[in-house]
This record gives structure tokens, sequence and C-alpha cells, in this order.
């Protein structure tokens, strides 16, 4: 994805295409798993941490992001798919963090998951594995 993907995503969602915005953008599409807090506040030194976390919730409040993770008081921030939009997220995967080199990733399932509660009505689910990547399997 490209600077001008970015401008033009966030034109087209009514936000402007300030520097922070697309900055924060390109480095979590660039960080190739989903990016820790902890590595987005590393990589935007620039910024101070209200502007960051604004910016953040606003993304994520327009279908622009999404919390992919969270552990240990680490959330996770991956960019959603182009079926996203400020009305809902959309998401038809499942969030898969490697023991091993501790990657984050959106996987895709074969086959969609279908859950139900008697007496439930289920707006969302979330589905976080923990295990061994492809390529740390490889290099056992």
């Amino acid at each position: 994805m490209e600077v001008q993907y970015f401008k033009d995503l966030l034109n087209n969602r009514s936000l402007k295409a300030t520097s922070t915005r697309v900055n924060l953008l390109t480095n979590i599409q660039q960080y190739e798993s989903a990016m820790p807090y902890s590595a987005i506040q590393s990589s935007m030194k620039a910024i101070d941490r209200v502007t960051l976390y604004r910016t953040l919730e606003t993304l994520t409040g327009q279908g622009i992001i999404h919390k992919a993770y969270q552990e240990n008081n680490e959330v996770y921030y991956a960019i959603c798919g182009k079926q996203c939009s400020k009305e809902q997220h959309k998401h038809d995967h499942v969030h898969f963090k490697c023991e091993n080199c501790l990657a984050v990733t959106c996987e895709h399932l074969n086959k969609a998951v279908k859950l139900s509660l008697p007496d439930h009505e289920i707006y969302k689910i979330s589905i976080n594995i923990n295990g061994v990547c492809k390529s740390c399997l490889g290099k056992i």
C-alpha cells in the first residue's frame, strides 16, 4: 500500500490526511504483522502519547485499523481490510500469536466459524490463537 492509498482512504472516511495519520498507517503496514503499541510509540516519537492515543482511536473508530490482539497490557494493531467501515468492522479471520517470534498475524480460515448461544444474540466473535507460526516451525 502506498502513501497515496492511505491519503485517499482517510479522505474517503471524511478525515484529514495528516502526516501523523499517514505515517502511523505506513508504519503499521510496513511492520508485516500486527504492530504492538510499544513499537508504534517508538516509531512515532515526534508525537505525544495523547495525540497517538487519539489517532489510534480515530482510525479504529473509522474502520481503518483494528485491535488484533491484546496481552499483558500490550495492544497489537493491524490495518483493516476494504470490507470494514466506520459502521462495522468485518473481520472474517482469527488472530494468531507465535510463541517463538511473538508476531501477531491475521489468519483467514478455510471454513467460517459459526457459534451460537441459547438465549443470546451475538454481534461479534474474536478468536485469539497461540502457537508456533509456519516460519518458526521450519527453523525447529
